[in-house]
């Protein structure tokens, strides 16, 4: 008598079954690690757009120091105080998205406030975002020192 057994074996319902409980708790790991990554892509992003706003801001503020310091007359935005004096307080600018994101335009309140002490001026500029959510929902402080 002769037995012949099956070369071709497949896979059994419970192996298979097994392997989609992998598969599927492996593809949710994974759609975790990319809702992450996004999350902390977005977040610095608006940091980034942020200290630019700064930057900018410190640098204009820089500027008009030097000018004090040739012409020897003081400039309203650098005397001692919060600034922009009256109302809102702030002042409002807007960054323009790439024309290749779809991100859109984002705006921060910027205000600055002076300490004199001498012919040195210390200069804390804050920035808050505009559109507040888990995001962006924090404030940057920059502190720049202005001496001659």
């Amino acid at each position: 008598m002769v037995i012949f057994k099956n070369p071709e074996r497949g896979f059994t319902l419970i192996e298979s079954m097994i392997a989609v409980a992998v598969l599927t708790v492996s593809m949710l790991g994974l759609s975790q690690l990319i809702a992450v990554a996004l999350q902390q892509s977005a977040f610095s992003r608006y940091n980034n757009m942020a200290v630019e706003v700064t930057r900018k801001k410190i640098e204009e503020l820089r500027t008009q120091f030097n000018n004090e310091l040739e012409t020897e007359t003081a400039d309203t935005d650098l005397t001692a105080g919060s600034h922009p004096s009256g109302s809102p307080g702030y002042e409002l600018v807007t960054l323009s998205a790439p024309g290749y994101s779809h991100m859109g335009d984002s705006q921060f309140q910027v205000s600055w406030t002076v300490t004199i002490s001498g012919k040195q001026k210390t200069v804390t500029v804050t920035v808050d975002p505009q559109i507040v959510n888990v995001l962006t929902s924090k404030s940057l402080n920059f502190i720049a020192i202005f001496s001659p």
